[in-house]
């Protein structure tokens, strides 16, 4: 399997626009980083880009575990998830296995080997402010 990898440094919201990618049914896309590093941000900036509402409201699911946006998108949040049957017992999997729909999923760590993720997205917060964004398309 042929891995691409692009890095990008951004000190700036705006910034994002020359990385927001095409988004297909059936990409589940990891999002990894320290609390903070901005996963939740550019997934927000990723739902207003491709759901072309600039206003749209995009709620943390922390607490609920995903959120669904339009038809087939879902935006997870892993991070208060005690193991994997939990995953299990909220529709996770179901919602992962379906091919008609895009998972942008934060802290996918929890799954561990369970996930077959199509890209993977590291945000380091840097020193100075700034961010790197590593993407990685498997």
């Amino acid at each position: 399997m042929q891995k691409s990898i692009i890095e990008y440094i951004v000190t700036n919201e705006k910034e994002l626009d020359d990385i927001v990618f095409d988004l297909t049914p059936g990409d589940r896309i990891c999002f990894s980083g320290d609390l903070g590093a901005g996963k939740s941000t550019y997934i927000r900036y990723i739902l207003r880009k491709y759901l072309d509402d600039p206003t749209l409201i995009v709620r943390s699911p922390t607490y609920t575990y995903y959120q669904q946006y339009g038809a087939n998108i879902y935006h997870m949040d892993l991070y208060r998830l005690e193991d994997y049957d939990t995953f299990v017992s909220i529709g996770g999997t179901e919602i992962l296995e379906d091919n008609n729909t895009i998972s942008l999923i934060e802290w996918p760590e929890i799954l561990g080997e369970s996930i077959k993720p199509t890209k993977k997205i590291s945000i380091e917060l840097m020193e100075d402010g700034k961010r790197k964004i590593i993407i990685t398309k498997l």
